[in-house]
């Protein structure tokens, strides 16, 4: 496996809604995106890991991933593997906004949980289920207002889960296989990603040794600790350059402490430097 996440898919507009299937145990390697990601599993035997957090999906599930936040579903045996997947912007989120409608309560309850899975009662699974069934069936149709239908079911779907998430509080479950020093390597670095940080920091903050968790880390996640760093330190770099910040503003903010590291960094990861990529998302 190779030493580093890899960024997943693009997002060109303020959405994109997929209906996918897979058939056989497909290997997918930990990615992540620069958008967020809504799940609605409908069949197979899939375990699903974010950030460190494993749970095991069952048919109805809604799965959500914040952006930047590094997953990947394990497939364990040929049972097709399907699911509607929505790729949604901050943007989208930001125009709801505008109309008094905070569709982002979910991903931020979420957060607030420590838990990216949904599993709700059956009555109010079945309003969810209903829509997902509509925006399944809108993949055979290929006219003009597709994309709109798509939208607007979208939006709904939203609406439904949020309202669903104010009276089922129980509804986020927790996580399932785990390992907790794992999960409290990747919280600590999460949590101080803008400061000064180093693997013995993280070795005292845990009062464990530094080469163990440098070795269990690794053995536990495929990745050094210092790959995982920079990948989500490069994601938080992108995002103060997508709100305006300077080259030299991102790097420092996001917790760089050399610019020529920095550089360095991104343009191993991008393939471009950071000024020649903002110059390609404002064509």
């Amino acid at each position: 496996m190779a030493d580093s996440y890899k960024k997943s898919g693009y997002l060109n507009s303020a959405f994109k809604i997929f209906y996918l299937t897979e058939s056989t145990s497909t290997r997918i390697d930990y990615h992540y995106h620069d958008f967020h990601k809504l799940l609605i599993f409908l069949n197979g035997n899939v375990d699903y890991s974010v950030e460190g957090k494993e749970y095991e999906l069952s048919p109805g599930d809604i799965l959500l991933v914040r952006a930047g936040e590094i997953h990947r579903p394990v497939i364990k045996e040929n049972v097709p593997y399907k699911r509607i997947i929505a790729y949604i912007s901050d943007e989208f989120f930001d125009a709801c906004k505008k109309e008094n409608c905070d569709l982002f309560y979910c991903y931020d309850e979420s957060l607030r949980q420590h838990s990216n899975l949904l599993r709700l009662p059956e009555t109010s699974q079945r309003k969810l289920t209903e829509i997902a069934n509509e925006l399944k069936t809108s993949f055979q149709q290929t006219d003009s207002s597709t994309a709109l239908y798509q939208k607007i079911k979208l939006i709904e779907f939203l609406i439904c889960l949020n309202r669903c998430i104010l009276y089922e509080k129980d509804s986020y479950l927790s996580e399932g296989n785990i390992n907790p020093v794992i999960l409290d390597i990747m919280n600590y670095i999460n949590d101080h990603i803008s400061e000064d940080l180093s693997v013995d920091m993280i070795a005292g903050h845990c009062f464990l040794n530094r080469s163990y968790i440098m070795h269990l880390f690794k053995s536990e996640t495929g990745y050094t600790i210092g790959k995982y760093i920079t990948e989500k330190r490069l994601f938080l770099a992108n995002h103060y350059i997508s709100q305006g910040s300077s080259m030299t503003e991102a790097c420092y903010k996001s917790g760089f402490r050399n610019y020529t590291t920095f550089y360095q960094a991104y343009k191993n990861k991008y393939h471009v430097s950071p000024k020649e990529n903002v110059s390609v998302k404002n064509l």
